[in-house]
């Protein structure tokens, strides 16, 4: 049987239990008004941080790329122009060796390229690069125009692969958008397949035009659709306008005699109606080989 209660146990107080409870209920108001204003003011801190310089400040190409130019005016003062350039730097053969630390390899090579531009440039090169290139910023003071394709030959050299690079000249203000023009030819350079080397605006002008969007870059691109059930006359026609003409070493690349590279070229003569051998006919072709790429891939160059 259950234990009867005592009937001489005090009950409890109530009216103290009450008056603990509003306690702990102001209490616990109190923590709570405490907590929202320690978030109002952690909210207002981030605020602030968000707003203010970065922890880390942009290095001077990146200032430069990022149009801000009075940043960038540091440790040399202010430069009135720049030779942009966008580079390509391929991998070197070594590095896909199963014996090697291909990442390793990589950086090294990029800074053998860093110390290059460094001494050739007088330490007053820019640089936004990696292990496969990037943006190099030349000051107009400390590099002449006629030096930029013994500096790409000297990069090539100390990276030990054949560097492909694109230049363009611009008044500091506007070298962000120089700098995307760069890599837009330096990207046509990789779709024609052309050899590595510099090549500045004036080589590349009519394939530039060609990449923007318009009934004439529709056109040519479809004036090369004969050529789709033959990938191997693209590649060849391709490979071809890449090596200025010279079809010995078109063949080699190919691997194949040099008599077949001539049959191939006629018979893209007969199937688009440009023969390659004129000189008009190598216009349109080159052109529609550029307008192609563009188009197969549904791109639309920025106007």
């Amino acid at each position: 049987m259950p234990t009867p209660a005592r009937v001489d146990q005090p009950f409890p107080d109530t009216n103290a239990i009450a008056e603990t409870c509003l306690e702990l209920r102001a209490g616990a108001l109190e923590v709570a008004v405490s907590a929202r204003r320690l978030l109002e003011a952690l909210s207002a801190v981030d605020a602030t941080l968000s707003t203010a310089a970065p922890a880390e400040p942009l290095t001077p190409a990146a200032a430069l790329l990022a149009g801000h130019a009075a940043t960038a005016a540091r440790p040399h003062g202010a430069e009135a122009a720049y030779h942009v350039l966008a580079l390509s730097i391929p991998a070197h053969p070594g590095e896909r060796h199963p014996a090697v630390d291909g990442e390793l390899v990589a950086r090294r090579r990029l800074r053998c390229v860093q110390a290059e531009l460094a001494s050739r440039c007088a330490n007053r090169a820019l640089c936004t690069l990696g292990p496969d290139g990037g943006t190099v910023l030349l000051p107009e003071s400390a590099t002449e125009a006629t030096e930029l394709d013994a500096i790409i030959t000297g990069l090539s050299a100390v990276a030990q692969v054949r560097v492909t690079a694109t230049v363009m000249y611009a008044a500091t203000p506007d070298v962000p958008g120089a700098a995307e023009q760069a890599h837009e030819l330096l990207d046509i350079v990789h779709r024609l397949g052309c050899a590595p080397g510099l090549y500045r605006f004036d080589d590349l002008a009519m394939e530039y035009q060609l990449t923007r969007p318009g009934p004439g870059r529709e056109y040519l691109g479809a004036l090369l659709d004969p050529l789709d059930e033959y990938p191997e006359l693209l590649e060849t026609l391709r490979r071809h306008l890449g090596n200025d003409l010279n079809r010995r070493r078109t063949a080699r690349g190919l691997g194949v005699h040099a008599n077949t590279i001539d049959y191939r070229l006629k018979r893209i003569g007969q199937l688009t109606g440009f023969d390659p051998a004129q000189s008009a006919g190598l216009w349109y072709l080159r052109s529609a080989l550029v307008a192609r790429t563009y188009r197969a891939a549904g791109e639309h160059a920025p106007q």
